[in-house]
């Protein structure tokens, strides 16, 4: 039977991993072009409130592919979305710190995924990020895995946060609290580059101290009625504003920022040990794990321990790994589909890790696509799995080419591409295939191209197979272009040593003048003309 959950707003946002700013944009725009897809919400007197179901719904939504544009380019990233990011990750690169020209980067490449969603983004600067075709990926020096880490580093901490916005004292204690999970973190791990990805987080968090505790103190003097905590804060706050100096803001020294960081923790450990209630570390306060809300093994759905026992999680004690098919991801496939073997939980015992047996699961790559979930150049969902990239054995045994409703494009012969170098097809646009409608209806003569006069469709010229000058080796030209072309226009006359055979003598010697090529600009003829025949 299954609970229906509802969420405020903040609930919501710390769900998702975004901001509430995204929320409300989520609930009112499609980040989709082309599409209608709204967050779905209940508007009531005390709020919006959300389903958590819905919410994860909404999250696999945006993780499934976007739509290209019309002219066959990836998805654009909603302006809404991209300040996320950049807010998510304090306006700086989630690796390095670097605040100049950051630049939001996909994770998983977009040419692959065509994956938009938040979840995938990260804030980069130049150094850490380089394009490359369709999609983006990670400098050499920074993994996969790295990257991963830092996103959910950024996610972590602004989910803490997110719960005690509204309350700039709590919000103070969570900032501390944050910072010391922080350092914890850094003591056990191995990996030098995360650990200045959390000396970067810790320095962000940091930097806000003094404006919030600016907030604690206003709040705190219009209470007249001070509690506990707050005497508390009134108690540490002078010191802490001290400790974290302006000069944190415009520090690069690693060694200066974890002495701050250290002085911080150790002069709030009476906060810590007086509030003795922070985050679960397994789940971040939600109190729930994996894509289908399972209650978080280790705080068992109370979102909260204590301070000791937080010190005391041990990752590798606890009897959850990641789903070994779908690598703690919760779904497979290019559209998110629950894994067959988690069924969405991300974890599962070290028992049913062992057990797991690739060939018991009654999925096997799709026989179309071969499990790529894409075909054609253009990265089109497979028309039987529909980006699945996995189907059941029995539909794999069904599969019956001839039943699909695609066949190879008639005008590039399935390749997507026409002529010498690679331009898309002008009819399947490089999806290599068409429906047989379409293919009945292909007529050669209603697309605009023909074949180019000058190489006459060859793409080259000339015995050594040079780039025809007019079409650049694509073999067909517009007809406008081809009524256009002017052979006196083009800077190449026939050789004047070999009459534009492009061979002299009488066993074909390759022409010294023109290389074989037959044709030779006008300054070389004129000049050979000067200087030989005259």
């Amino acid at each position: 039977m299954s609970v229906t959950i509802k969420l405020n707003k903040i609930e919501a946002a710390i769900l998702l991993g975004v901001s509430v700013e995204l929320i409300d944009y989520f609930t009112n725009n499609c980040p989709k072009s082309g599409e209608n897809k709204t967050l779905p919400v209940e508007r009531t007197n005390h709020g919006d409130f959300f389903l958590r179901d819905e919410i994860i719904k909404y999250s696999v939504y945006l993780s499934k592919p976007w739509p290209k544009t019309k002219s066959g380019t990836r998805p654009a990233i909603p302006f809404a979305i991209k300040e996320d990011i950049k807010r998510e990750s304090n306006y700086a690169c989630a690796i390095c710190g670097h605040m100049d020209n950051g630049e939001v980067a996909h994770i998983e490449a977009v040419a692959k995924t065509l994956n938009n969603s938040p979840e995938n983004l990260i804030l980069l600067c130049p150094n850490h990020h380089s394009k490359y075709d369709y999609g983006y990926k990670v400098a050499n020096n920074v993994t996969f895995e790295e990257i991963k880490a830092a996103k959910i580093i950024k996610q972590n901490s602004r989910k803490r946060m997110l719960q005690y916005e509204a309350n700039a004292t709590n919000s103070l204690i969570q900032l501390i609290n944050t910072i010391n999970t922080i350092d914890n973190s850094m003591k056990s791990e191995t990996s030098e580059n995360i650990k200045d990805i959390y000396l970067n987080e810790a320095k962000q968090l940091l930097i806000k101290i003094p404006e919030i505790t600016y907030s604690a103190l206003e709040s705190a003097k219009k209470d007249s009625n001070d509690t506990e905590t707050e005497n508390i804060i009134n108690k540490s706050i002078p010191i802490l504003t001290k400790s974290v100096a302006e000069k944190i803001q415009n520090s690069h020294d690693k060694e200066e920022i974890r002495h701050i960081m250290s002085e911080v923790i150790k002069q709030s450990h009476e906060i810590i040990l007086d509030l003795d209630e922070i985050y679960c570390p397994r789940c971040g306060g939600k109190g729930t794990t994996g894509l289908v809300g399972d209650l978080c093994a280790y705080c068992k759905g109370s979102c909260y321990i204590s301070v000791e026992k937080a010190e005391e999680y041990d990752e590798t004690k606890i009897d959850e790994v990641d789903c070994p098919r779908c690598y703690g991801i919760g779904m497979t496939g290019l559209v998110g589909d629950l894994c067959a073997y988690c069924k969405g939980s991300c974890y599962i015992s070290m028992k049913k890790a062992e057990e797991y047996d690739e060939t018991e699961i009654s999925e096997v790559d799709c026989p179309r696509c071969y499990g790529k979930g894409t075909t054609g150049l253009m990265n089109d969902l497979c028309t039987y799995c529909k980006g699945s990239c996995y189907v059941s054995a029995e539909k794999a045994e069904e599969y019956d080419e001839t039943k699909i409703d695609e066949v190879d494009c008639p005008r590039c012969y399935g390749k997507g591409v026409t002529g010498l170098v690679g331009d898309l097809c002008a009819y399947c646009k490089g999806s290599r295939y068409v429906s047989a409608k379409e293919a009945d209806e292909y007529d050669e003569i209603k697309i605009d191209e023909v074949n180019c006069p000058r190489c006459y469709g060859k793409g080259t010229t000339g015995l050594m197979n040079d780039l025809c000058a007019y079409c650049k080796g694509s073999c067909y030209v517009s007809a406008k272009k081809a009524e256009e072309y002017d052979e006196t226009k083009i800077d190449e006359v026939d050789c004047p040593h070999c009459k534009g055979r492009g061979i002299t003598g009488l066993i074909g010697d390759v022409c010294k003048l023109c290389k074989g090529k037959q044709k030779v600009d006008i300054k070389t003829n004129t000049l050979y003309i000067e200087k030989y025949i005259r």
